[in-house]
Order: structure tokens, then sequence, then C-alpha cells
């Protein structure tokens, strides 16, 4: 009896040392498969982007700003607007850390948190970086949703800073659609993607937050419209 609760013991230690070591490989290799990947996408992959002359003219101006975009279209901002300092916002969780992992290694700045995890500290951290001229990026439906419905944090950054929102979207004529709470868009390779900057948004009073959460969903919602019609069209 004795015998068989030690073996068991032991077994038990050895299970979770596996799992703690491939847990460890898992955090190190993922998010260098899903450079590599993207960068696959980005080389083979014909790329169309519209409207950049709305950042553009943010940049040239000296003005900070928030790109703002659906959760399950996140993976482009990577290989997007190369060379741009943007400060993403992550969650704090464990999926969270693979996210910042494959930032980190396009050059990507981190800011840490969420509404459930760090919030507060986080949204210090934006508004200094847009007080400095400088650029966040944030999911307004992340991290967990509900999907398509704009949470009321950035609206309240760009009311309280007079910081422009910047929408993005894109979509690819050929991709997976993942059976998350998302509905996560991957682009395959050698696929037509279309990127799309919708024009910015300013929320200022007297406009209350729920109004400029709507009009930011309906600025999303549009630039999805505009990346998947330009996709349909042939070149």
């Amino acid at each position: 009896m004795f015998v068989n609760e030690r073996v068991n013991g032991e077994k038990i230690r050895f299970d979770g040392m596996v799992k703690t070591y491939l847990a460890k490989i898992t955090a190190v290799v993922l998010p260098r498969i899903v450079w590599g990947y993207l960068h696959l996408i980005a080389s083979t992959s014909k790329l169309t982007v519209h409207g950049s002359e709305h950042p553009d003219k943010l940049k040239e101006t000296n003005t900070g700003f928030i790109y703002a975009f659906w959760h399950n279209r996140q993976i482009i901002l990577p290989i997007i607007r190369k060379g741009e300092l943007i400060h993403c916002l992550i969650s704090s969780s464990s999926d969270g850390e693979y996210v910042a992992q494959v930032a980190e290694l396009f050059g990507k700045a981190l800011i840490r948190g969420s509404t459930t995890r760090g919030g507060f500290e986080a949204m210090k951290q934006m508004m200094h970086v847009l007080r400095s001229k400088g650029i966040v990026a944030v999911t307004p439906d992340g991290p967990l949703g509900p999907p398509f419905v704009v949470k009321p944090g950035v609206i309240q950054m760009s009311r309280a800073l007079g910081c422009p929102i910047v929408p993005i979207a894109f979509d690819a004529n050929r991709k997976r659609v993942f059976a998350s709470w998302d509905g996560f868009n991957l682009p395959y390779p050698f696929a037509r993607v279309a990127i799309v900057f919708g024009a910015p948004l300013t929320i200022a009073p007297p406009e209350s937050v729920e109004s400029g959460c709507l009009r930011l969903k309906h600025a999303l919602d549009t630039a999805t419209d505009e990346a998947r019609l330009a996709v349909l069209k042939r070149p």
C-alpha cells in the first residue's frame, strides 16, 4: 500500500514537471512560430492599404492617437505601420503573454492589463503615452468580449485627453475563422489582404461615453465591411 502511494506520488510529481517543462518550451517557441508565419503572410500576400493618410496626418501634426480594432482582427497589427512605435494594450493572462511576445518580436511596446486585471494601472500608462504624443493600440471588445461591443475605456481616454481614435480593420479572401468567442481571423499565405484605416474619431464633451461607444462600433464595422468588399474585387 505504502509502495503504491509512493509510486503514485512520484508519478504525479513527474507529470507535473513534464507539464511545466512543456509549458516553458511552448512559451518560447510558439511566439516565434507566429512571428515567422506573419512574415510569411506579409511576403507572399497581396496587401492593399486604404486610408493610411489618416494616421500619417496625425503623426505629421505630432498628435497622440489611439488605434482601435476588433479583437478578432488583431493579428494584422504587427505587420502594418512598420517602424512605428505603438504601445499595445495586451491582457495580463497567459494567452496574453503569447501575444505580448509576438508584439515585442515586431518591435512594439507593451502595456499589460485589461478590464479584469491591472486595468487602472494600464489606463494610467496609456494616458501618459498619449499625453507624450505617442500611439496606443487597443481592442475595445477584448479581452473576453462580448464580441463587437465597445467597452467604455477607450472612449473615456479619448474624451478626457481629446485624442483621436483611428479604427482599423482587415479582411482576406483566403483565411481561417476560428471557433473562438471572437471568431478570430487568420489569413493564409498567398491571400489578397485589404487593410482599412478609417477616418479619426474624436470624442469630446458634451457627447456621452455611450454615444462614443456606438460611434466607434459603427466606424469599426464600416471599416470591416470596406475591407471585405475590397478583397472581393479582382485586381
